[in-house]
């Protein structure tokens, strides 16, 4: 495969937040060598949102330039946990969770990535096997007035609140990973920036040419303001239905939609640009804007003839207040007592009980279009009914 440089890769150096040494950058790409892109992800969760996508996008894009994809599954450092951009420690996952989160996403980044130069590897196979003698060396690489530097440490610091000596390892693992795969350069979100520059203080100890650090920005999660995190559950998940993607892009607030198009699409930012200028000028409603949006994110997850449908599907339930045709149903006896949140967790309309509960307490659990605010409801008031749950979600319950 022809191996680009110059004006092809500048759809990566756009988007980018950092390119740092930017030197360092422009001399690879006049090498004419093969590079070794490495980005790491923990599988903390056994789902890929779309800022998770937002990263392998720019993953691959390398792949499209003719070099390889290093994808770290840090089933290692996932029991750790990544202490960046937190105010706490985080809670250490168990082994079997990681394994089985991996099982999860693995299939749905190798759909993603180009299979043809790919490798995926994960970082337990060698930092598991690290002798106490190769810890102590790794840990002196760096020193804890540097740890401290970072903005996070020092903020949790100040505040009083506790740092755990493991956290500490975290960005020395990273920083072994990139000796352990050769990586040329390493890509990741903004908050890893100083894990990702240690990693070139790591790889010259072991006496390698250091990597270069490209992060680039992280996608803020639909509550518009935190980054997307499953944790938060302010999450679009790609693996969800079609039009449930493109109905939750539509719930986003305007103001982020910006960032979606520059890391999300393949637009150019010029163009990006003067739809934002459209919006600031009232020249046009950034509802229209947000449509195309869905439209591009959709189309590109899966076909523009699914993107189309489920940009009707959204007209016609969201906006004309329309059931959807199809839907799934449900079988009850009559008259027994039926646990609403349980029931609406088996029916996978809500994650869990304690979700389906906030669900009805904020009047989103609805009865032919009757909100319900009772735990428990008889079957006979909901058999031959419809079960809407938000706005897009909907079970047709049928006497068994």
């Amino acid at each position: 495969m022809e191996i680009y440089t110059g004006f092809i890769m500048n759809y990566l150096e756009e988007r980018a937040t950092n390119i740092n040494p930017q030197k360092d950058f422009k001399e690879l790409l006049k090498s004419d060598k093969k590079l070794r892109v490495k980005l790491g992800v923990d599988p903390t969760a056994p789902d890929v949102t779309l800022g998770w996508y937002a990263i392998l996008r720019m993953l691959r894009k390398f792949q499209d330039y003719g070099h390889t994809a290093v994808l770290i599954l840090g089933e290692f450092t996932a029991q750790v946990g990544d202490p960046s951009g937190k105010s706490e420690t985080r809670k250490v996952i168990d082994e079997s969770e990681i394994d089985d989160n991996s099982k999860g996403v693995l299939p749905i980044i190798k759909n993603i990535l180009n299979k043809d130069n790919l490798e995926i590897v994960s970082n337990k196979d060698w930092l598991s096997k690290l002798s106490i003698q190769e810890m102590m060396s790794l840990a002196s690489k760096t020193t804890l007035a540097q740890m401290m530097e970072r903005e996070d440490f020092s903020k949790r610091f100040k505040d009083n609140n506790p740092i755990s000596l493991l956290e500490f390892f975290y960005p020395l693992y990273q920083g072994y990973d990139s000796v352990a795969v050769k990586a040329d350069i390493e890509i990741g979100g903004n908050d890893q920036l100083w894990n990702l520059m240690l990693g070139r203080e790591i790889q010259k100890s072991y006496e390698m040419k250091p990597q270069v650090a490209m992060t680039f920005p992280l996608l803020v999660g639909t509550d518009g303001s935190k980054k997307m995190s499953q944790s938060l559950d302010n999450y679009i998940s790609i693996t969800d239905k079609p039009e449930n993607i493109f109905g939750k892009i539509m719930s986003i607030p305007d103001k982020i939609m910006w960032e979606y198009f520059i890391m999300l699409t393949d637009l150019e930012l010029s163009e990006i640009q003067s739809f934002k200028n459209d919006v600031e000028n009232n020249s046009k409603n950034p509802f229209e804007y947000k449509k195309i949006l869905g439209n591009l994110i959709v189309t590109e997850l899966f076909d523009s003839k699914t993107a189309d449908q489920a940009n009707l599907s959204f007209e016609n339930i969201t906006i004309n207040k329309n059931m959807p045709e199809d839907m799934p149903e449900v079988a009850l006896e009559q008259n027994v007592e039926v646990h609403l949140p349980n029931f609406l967790t088996q029916n996978k309309l809500s994650k869990s009980n304690s979700e389906a509960r906030r669900l009805i307490t904020a009047g989103s659990v609805k009865i032919d279009d009757e909100k319900i605010l009772s735990v428990d409801i008889n079957s006979d008031l909901i058999i031959d009914k419809v079960l809407q749950v938000g706005k897009r979600k909907f079970l047709r319950i049928n006497k068994k």
